[in-house]
């Protein structure tokens, strides 16, 4: 045992040789670039040779490297396999969901109704983080995500494409409905969404799609999570981006009010994630059925 190197390490060096690229490694393990790097080189030194050609562009491995990879990536997935079995083999009997705070309030919670009819005695628990570092797919059953539908060591399921529309109350939007895509910029009151990370749409995004002319976009209020910005806006604080799919309920009991029709639409969407012997249970397979019964989210790019 004493000849293994770090086990940080070797996670790093995986994630560099499979992803190609030190800067994706950081971001899959919510880390920056230079500790990736540090973690390189500590495992070179540990070793003696050079893991990584430092000429090339992307993170290309040196053939000693590439036959090192070869051999530890399937020790490492064989570990967290059996890793994974024990968890769930020692959790209570029960579901355990992780998602962000507005998809948990305004998507999901109606929807585990129908899950509960055919599984009545099973105990569900829902948990909600603002940030994707802070939900901990090995601790719990399967996450609600937003991206690209690719997680390492995880299977997807679309639930809902990036579909956005600006939306406000119907007192509100009475005084804007005829108002140009430029006065909605440029008067508000707009509520922005605290995303330093620019994964989803903002109103930067919408001005330069529709409205490009527009020289100011109202400052109005930042909220730190969708729900929180569905919440202001059905009190008639402001115009939000909201995603269709989530605000459908509330659009068609006539609680929001579209403000323009032609949606933004991007290659991301929120996915339901797990390991594949999840959904190759019976609670996972219920699950997806329960949470994709009636979706016919099927949009284009413009």
């Amino acid at each position: 045992m004493r000849d293994l190197p770090p086990l940080k390490a070797l996670r790093v060096f995986e994630s560099c040789v499979r992803l190609r690229s030190f800067t994706k490694a950081a971001s899959e393990m919510n880390v920056g670039q230079p500790a990736v790097s540090h973690q390189i080189q500590t495992l070179e030194k540990d070793i003696g040779l050079r893991l990584f050609d430092r000429n090339a562009t992307v993170a290309t491995p040196t053939p000693e490297g590439m036959a090192y990879y070869n051999r530890i990536s399937v020790a490492l997935e064989d570990i967290s396999r059996a890793t994974g079995a024990l968890r769930q083999k020692a959790r209570k009997p029960g579901l355990t969901l992780s998602t962000y705070p507005g998809i948990a309030m305004f998507w999901l919670m109606p929807r585990l109704s129908k899950l509960k009819q055919s599984e009545p005695d099973l105990a569900v628990r829902v948990t909600t983080a603002e940030r994707d570092s802070d939900i901990p797919l090995n601790d719990v059953d399967c996450a609600i995500l937003f991206g690209d539908g690719h997680w390492a060591g995880q299977t997807s399921h679309l639930l809902m494409p990036e579909v956005v529309v600006p939306v406000a109350a119907p007192s509100l939007a009475c005084r804007l409905l005829d108002q140009p895509r430029s006065a909605l910029l440029e008067n508000g009151p707009l509520i922005h969404l605290e995303d330093r990370d620019q994964r989803w749409f903002s109103w930067q995004d919408w001005r330069e799609a529709r409205a490009p002319g527009s020289a100011v976009i109202d400052g109005g209020i930042e909220v730190t999570n969708h729900g929180i910005a569905i919440h202001e806006t059905l009190m008639g604080h402001g115009i939000a981006l909201g995603w269709k799919g989530v605000i459908d309920d509330l659009l068609a009991n006539g609680l929001l009010v579209t403000l323009d029709d032609e949606p933004l639409v991007s290659d991301r969407g929120y996915y339901l994630v797990g390991p594949a012997a999840f959904f190759n249970s019976r609670i996972g397979a219920r699950l997806l059925a329960a949470l994709t019964a009636g979706l016919t989210y099927h949009f284009k790019r413009p």
